[in-house]
């Protein structure tokens, strides 16, 4: 028992520190660099574009060809170009890039999955030798995705939305954050795991402007709730669930706003408030620019991809950036894309 009691302090003692470092780590690469001659020593070292790493195409699609391999690295390398022209100044940091082939289409005869990363590796104060050295990992990137949406929809269940009685896939979209050149933007924690914080932001083009899902209204999220609470109470009136009345509880808050909301409120689109979240739903709904969210289906299927224009071509672009807030060279290296990367030619790569 004493060395269980250890064992759990030992493990609070650690988050705790987890924690201050993720909170202090700008003061921590200020006195980091300092060692070193500070900020301007490290700027003073530039990198150059470099491709060390081999194409990954040993999982692409099966049922694609290897000779439409020609024409989807000819876009790859159009879109990484994109990349490379955002950064006239590499100071302080080395970009390496590399191109996949990889994943399955989303329809049997639809468009291939590819991508291109670049990723920048900063220099940094190694202070067990008091000498600058390039980072040995990073969590700075920059990726295109043709095609495919990787880590941008979170898949909550199967729900009854509908009257039809038929289930349905819903997901959860990342939190919008305003826009990007135009293009709505979205906030992600995925890769937010570490002991440094890593920001997320991902923007999705479209064919023809639309995007790939389909927002829930109220209407739909609260009959998905109902549906799961006239489920789960059902059962806890048979004993097969603890705590029943707790679905009860909230079956009251939407049962109330479904018989008193005008039909225009319920077709509005359910922006889930985050201090509840997707379950707790008590009588309000959220607002996006205080960290509301949405739920929605993907309409990734034959209404939205054309399978008459060959695999090769770009259909769908998910364009994803991820940085530690706190370090300079990162801000330098993702502060440089958003104000440079020419998003109108990449937007002009669907359909062609």
């Amino acid at each position: 028992m004493k060395f269980l009691a250890l064992i759990i302090v030992l493990l609070i003692c650690i988050a705790g520190t987890a924690q201050v470092s993720r909170r202090n780590l700008s003061a921590h690469y200020a006195k980091q660099m300092a060692v070193c001659g500070g900020i301007d020593s490290i700027m003073s070292r530039k990198g150059t574009w470099k491709k060390p790493y081999e194409d990954d195409n040993i999982f692409s699609d099966k049922t694609s060809s290897l000779k439409q391999h020609k024409n989807i690295y000819a876009r790859i390398d159009s879109a990484f170009l994109l990349i490379k022209q955002s950064f006239g100044n590499l100071q302080g940091f080395e970009p390496r890039w590399h191109r996949s082939i990889r994943g399955n289409s989303y329809l049997q005869d639809g468009p291939v999955p590819y991508a291109t990363e670049a990723l920048f590796f900063g220099f940094y104060c190694n202070t067990n030798i008091n000498k600058i050295l390039l980072q040995g990992e990073t969590s700075t990137a920059v990726k295109i995705h043709f095609n495919k949406l990787p880590y941008f929809f979170q898949k909550i269940g199967n729900w009854q939305i509908e009257d039809t009685g038929k289930l349905r896939t819903v997901y959860r979209l990342p939190t919008s954050v305003g826009e990007w050149k135009g293009e709505r933007m979205f906030f992600s924690d995925i890769f937010d795991q570490g002991p440094t914080r890593v920001h997320t932001k991902i923007v999705v083009l479209g064919r023809n402007g639309k995007k790939p899902w389909r927002t829930l209204t109220r209407k739909q999220y609260l009959t998905g709730l109902k549906n799961d609470a006239d489920k789960m109470i059902a059962a806890g009136d048979g004993g097969k669930v603890f705590n029943a009345g707790a679905y009860k509880e909230r079956l009251h808050y939407i049962t109330q706003y479904l018989d008193t909301a005008s039909t225009a409120t319920l077709e509005q689109p359910a922006i889930i408030d985050p201090s509840v979240g997707i379950w707790g739903f008590k009588g309000k709904f959220g607002s996006e620019k205080e960290g509301g969210f949405r739920l929605a289906q993907s309409a990734l299927n034959r209404n939205y991809f054309d399978t008459s224009l060959p695999r090769h071509v770009p259909q769908l672009i998910q364009i994803l950036w991820k940085y530690d807030p706190d370090d300079p060279v990162a801000q330098h290296v993702i502060r440089q894309f958003e104000d440079e990367f020419p998003l109108e030619k990449l937007k002009a790569m669907i359909d062609n």
